[in-house]
């Protein structure tokens, strides 16, 4: 269904329970009028309240001022407003303000001073105890408290709502302190609850960390560990310190090994040079050498005076030779000074290596021990850094604790309002005309969902499977007048109604001829046989030849009206003898066959069904161009089907708003040569008036009175 179709079916219904939906709002509105004189003003009060968690952080750890702050997130600040929502504060704020005392507050009102009254007229009330006192109240201050959060803020809204603006304001006021007193408890057995789990943690961590460390400090004694200061082991110092011993005894013993092998060259090279270091600084050969100048010099003298021959020289080169030999003498002494100096160097040189070699096997052992010393003194650190770090979180739990701290805070305490909050006229009033609105459109299309009656062409089209041949409105007056309808007014609405149904009755058959037609209908009631009266008329002022026939043996209301008692034997009517019984008309164009008077043992549907039936019509068929016969109804009786074969077209009958469409199909299915037959659908008896509200009835807008 398009969205067009689905405004027009909307406003159809609209037009069609126009008084229903009116009358509906009226109802809705009445008692929104009702309820606005009845019901007691009530005042909302409202609390402002904020979640600040930078307040907690900075006053419990200042150091963590200038740090990165998480924020609060969704879930956090959404289960805070269920905390206050709980049941815990609102029995926190009846027992404050002692509410379950109050009788203004737990006076039941509306509704529920009924429900009370109507409890205490059937059985006798019994006083409530004092824990149903307090879940009463609980429960009115839950159902009167309303806690919102302001958009995408961490501030919260509190507002209460009671029939006495300071009441309410109060409320308001001691759900947020409630609210905070929960808090602060809550941290505070958090906080108490950690500071004794903390302290039992410490002391098993200080007793681990102790017996970490004293592991390390007898591992050092079993592996002779000594540690040299500077996190250096003394073997590793010895080893540095032998190390640069060792350097410095092979470069003593080096040089006294120079030293002794210039003196033994010296020596054995009998050359003069006593430039030794050792020889400059020694005072006998210092005497020595000065003596041995002067005797040189003596000499030279000695040999320019007196010659190289002479005694005297000979006795200066003697003084000089034992001056030499004086000095090579304390030159080899020197030397053994050297010799000395170099064994000793030596021989500590091979102690000291000795004692290295023994210090790099100890540090070899010892480097193995380590690794696990280095294991057992990492363990002892870890225990000691967690035992301090637990240490610190134990007394900022117990600083804490001895000075507990919220989130929350109230930023705008609740006032006595000045104006009443409910009930609302306008929104009230609105509501009304809303509620009742949509319900009488409820109603309505309730209403025709359950009607299965036909009321537009389209339905009886759907429904039934044939077209809908005309829409006959429905006619007042005296039954006699209504037979002639179509003579009396042949301008208006219903003429042309039947005009339509003579047309789709000239077009049937396929061949142009004189026919039998034939009105039906499933129930009785429902207009054939005004239809047929007038189809009958209508044929014979159009000046064809035309009968009615009065089929309806068991109720002959045709015979009726316009024959009063004349009924004659079925036996009259056979042998020719048919035109002697019928009856004419007014205006002496139409003529009348009355229904016959059954024989004893006779029934309608034996005589329907006879050959002598169906030689009576085929004998009128000759005489008369249309031959109208007003059939019994379908459903009650089987007349119609038993005369189906007799019958060359049918219209079927269906009145408007009055025939169920299931009983209408089912009277249509019961015969497969009725359905053969069948021209169409007409839908007679419409009111005009509220078929408009179905469909559109009126031949053209406003052009309606022209038509009469």
């Amino acid at each position: 269904m398009s969205p067009t179709e689905l405004l027009f079916q909307i406003w159809g219904t609209a037009r069609r329970h126009l008084v229903l939906i009116g009358a509906v709002t009226g109802a809705f509105l009445a008692l929104a009028i009702l309820y606005l004189m009845t019901a007691a003003p009530q005042f909302t009060a409202t609390a402002v309240m904020v979640m600040d968690a930078r307040k907690s952080t900075t006053m419990m750890n200042p150091s963590a001022a200038n740090q990165t702050e998480t924020p609060l997130d969704n879930p956090t600040v959404e289960s805070q407003l269920e905390i206050l929502r709980s049941e815990n504060i609102a029995f926190a704020v009846v027992r404050k303000l002692k509410l379950d005392e109050d009788p203004d507050l737990t006076r039941p009102s509306g509704f529920g001073a009924l429900k009370g009254a109507l409890r205490s007229w059937i059985s006798a009330p019994t006083p409530p105890t004092p824990e149903q006192k307090l879940r009463a109240a609980a429960a009115l201050v839950d159902n009167n408290l309303s806690v919102r959060r302001v958009g995408v803020t961490f501030v919260f809204e509190i507002t209460f709502t009671a029939n006495d603006p300071v009441r309410a304001a109060e409320i308001a006021n001691a759900v947020a302190d409630a609210y905070v007193t929960d808090q602060l408890d809550a941290k505070y057995q958090s906080t108490r609850r950690a500071g004794v789990w903390m302290q039992e943690r410490l002391a098993e961590l200080g007793a681990q960390a102790t017996d970490a460390e004293r592991a390390v400090v007898d591992f050092r004694a079993r592996n002779n560990i000594v540690d040299a200061g500077g996190g250096r082991l003394l073997s590793e110092q010895q080893l540095t310190e032998l190390s640069t011993q060792l350097s410095g005894a092979r470069g003593t013993a080096s040089e006294a090994r120079a030293r002794l092998d210039r003196v033994e060259q010296v020596l054995a090279s009998d050359l003069s040079d006593w430039t030794l270091t050792d020889a400059l600084r020694n005072e006998v050969i210092i005497k020595l050498r000065n003596q041995y100048s002067e005797v040189t010099k003596r000499e030279a003298d000695l040999i320019k005076r007196l010659g190289s021959q002479h005694q005297a020289v000979t006795n200066v080169r003697n003084e000089l030779s034992e001056v030499k030999r004086s000095i090579d003498e304390e030159l080899k002494r020197i030397g053994e000074g050297y010799r000395s100096d170099y064994e000793i160097a030596r021989a500590r040189v091979e102690t000291i290596e000795t004692n290295l070699k023994e210090a790099v096997a100890e540090a070899q052992l010892s480097g193995q021990a380590q690794v696990q010393l280095r294991a057992l003194e990492s363990s002892a650190q870890s225990y000691r850094a967690l035992y301090d770090s637990f240490l610190q979180r134990y007394r900022e739990t117990v600083q804490q604790q001895s000075f507990p701290l919220t989130e929350a805070r109230l930023i705008t305490s609740a006032s006595p309002p000045s104006q009443k909050s409910k009930p609302r006229a306008s929104m009230t009033l609105a509501g009304a005309l809303v509620m009742g609105a949509l319900c009488g459109f409820g109603l309505a299309f309730l209403r025709d969902a359950t009607d299965k009656t036909l009321r537009r062409p389209a339905d009886v089209e759907r429904q039934l499977g044939f077209a809908c041949l005309a829409n006959v409105p429905s006619l007042e007056g005296p039954e006699a007048g209504m037979l002639r309808e179509v003579v009396a007014h042949p301008i208006s609405r219903f003429a042309e109604a039947i005009r339509a149904i003579k047309l789709a009755v000239d077009d049937h058959p396929p061949e142009r001829g004189p026919q039998i037609v034939g009105f039906l209908s499933a129930l009785p009631g429902e207009g054939k046989s005004t239809l047929a009266a007038n189809f009958a008329e209508l044929a014979a002022q159009s000046g064809a030849r035309a009968l009615l026939v009065d089929g309806d043996f068991r109720n002959p209301s045709l015979t009726r009206r316009l024959a009063g008692t004349a009924r004659l034997p079925f036996s009259d009517l056979i042998g020719g003898r048919a035109a002697q019984a019928l009856v004419k008309t007014r205006d002496r164009r139409l003529d009348f066959l009355p229904a016959v008077r059954l024989e004893e043992g006779t029934s309608s549907n034996d005589v329907l069904s006879s050959p002598a039936m169906a030689g009576l019509l085929a004998e009128l068929k000759r005489h008369y161009d249309y031959v109208v016969v007003d059939l019994p109804p379908l459903l009650p009786i089987i007349d119609a089907r038993a005369s189906a074969e007799m019958i060359d077209s049918f219209v079927f009958t269906v009145e408007w708003g009055g025939t169920l469409a299931d009983n209408a199909r089912r009277a249509l299915e019961l015969s497969d040569r009725i359905q053969r037959k069948t021209v169409g659908i007409v839908l007679n008896k419409v009111d005009g008036r509220a078929a408009k509200r179905y469909f559109e009835y009126e031949y053209a807008p406003g052009k309606s009175a022209y038509y009469g």
